[in-house]
């Protein structure tokens, strides 16, 4: 044992929890989305003209940072997941390495696993 070892139900199952967190995030910002330009209800009469400009460039900003937030969140969970693959896919070569221990080295003969 090194320390470094991966626990691939735990990490599985934390990237199922990260896509559903940004899954989730992602549905919260599109209902932020479809409300828009708040600042519109207001009635503006010419005399908060400035204001509901500054709001809603605002809010234009602020949307497409927490999209970026939500592409992120989504990313992890998807990056998580390929650590899992790529471990497993490792563990199933060495396994069938040591099973063919004449082939040792021979990298393109590593059973049915596949790299990320």
């Amino acid at each position: 044992m090194t320390g470094l070892e991966i626990a691939l139900g735990a990490a599985g199952r934390n990237a199922s929890d990260i896509r559903t967190l940004g899954e989730d995030y992602d549905a919260a910002l599109q209902r932020l989305k479809e409300r828009a330009n708040g600042a519109a209800a207001w009635g503006d009469d010419g005399l908060f003209g400035v204001i509901t400009a500054t709001y809603a460039e605002c809010t234009h900003w602020g949307l497409a940072a927490l999209t970026g937030v939500s592409s992120e969140i989504t990313g992890t969970g998807e990056g998580l997941d390929a650590v899992g693959r790529n471990t497993q896919a490792a563990e199933d070569a060495n396994i069938y390495n040591v099973g063919n221990s004449t082939n040792v080295g021979n990298s393109t003969n590593v059973g049915n696993s596949t790299w990320v």
